[in-house]
């Protein structure tokens, strides 16, 4: 696999995909970049095991406390079980994927996100969403559609793609839109009393972006040259 590297531009955002430089042993890595903020999402598959008679997948999303500068205080320094927000997170990544694998397929699959830098505007949980499909198109794993994910925030009646910590302090919306190409897959937000009109709005809002960072997501499979898959 050759190191490639993919800027995409959405409105005021430039979100970077990278790969061929870390994991270099996973079966899929992929770093994702929005501002200062970095993720590197690996996958990784084992044997087949017919008798299992279901699908294995583990998604575990981890954020360092290395990744703002800073380690644990107190007396205890490590860091143990993954936290409310981590546990979420790895939620949000697990469920636009999981349905897109192949039915029979019982291979153990592994995707496994990490924060690597924190710029504590952009928050990470949608790049790391975006790195995991990034991750399982670059890898053998066989995943049926590339997905992608967006953030869209509302202030006024102006919608505003990948909006900043401080700009969600102003926002009546918070909605993450998880999709394929041509189809809607996740839902999650949060709004005050918006209306119907104004949620569809959003939706196919954030929707847009999704098609341009799958085309990104392509791009960077071919860059690496790894052909279709």
């Amino acid at each position: 696999m050759q190191a490639s590297r993919v800027e995409c531009a959405l409105e005021n955002n430039t979100l970077i995909l990278e790969t061929g430089k870390l994991a270099k042993q996973a079966h899929g890595a992929a770093v994702v970049r929005l501002g200062e903020t970095v993720t590197l999402v690996t996958a990784v598959q084992g044997d087949t095991d017919e008798s299992r008679g279901f699908f294995p997948l583990v998604v575990d999303y981890r954020e360092k406390t290395y990744a703002a500068g800073k380690f644990p205080g107190g007396f205890i320094k490590r860091e143990g079980r993954p936290t409310t927000k981590e546990i979420l997170t790895s939620r949000l990544i697990d469920r636009p994927i999981r349905p897109l694998f192949p039915a029979g397929y019982f291979n153990e699959v592994q995707v496994m996100g990490a924060v690597l830098s924190a710029d504590k505007e952009n928050d990470p949980d949608v790049l790391s969403m975006i790195g995991a499909s990034a991750a399982l198109h670059l890898s053998p794993i066989p995943f049926m559609k590339v997905t992608a994910a967006i953030r869209v925030g509302r202030i006024g009646n102006e919608l505003i793609v990948l909006p900043t910590h401080s700009q969600l302090e102003e926002s009546d919306l918070d909605l993450i839109v998880s999709g394929t190409r041509d189809a809607i897959t996740m839902i999650e937000g949060f709004a005050r009393e918006l209306s119907e009109e104004n949620m569809l709005q959003a939706i196919l809002f954030g929707h847009r972006y999704i098609a341009k960072i799958i085309d990104a997501i392509e791009q960077l499979r071919r860059e690496a040259g790894l052909g279709e898959k």
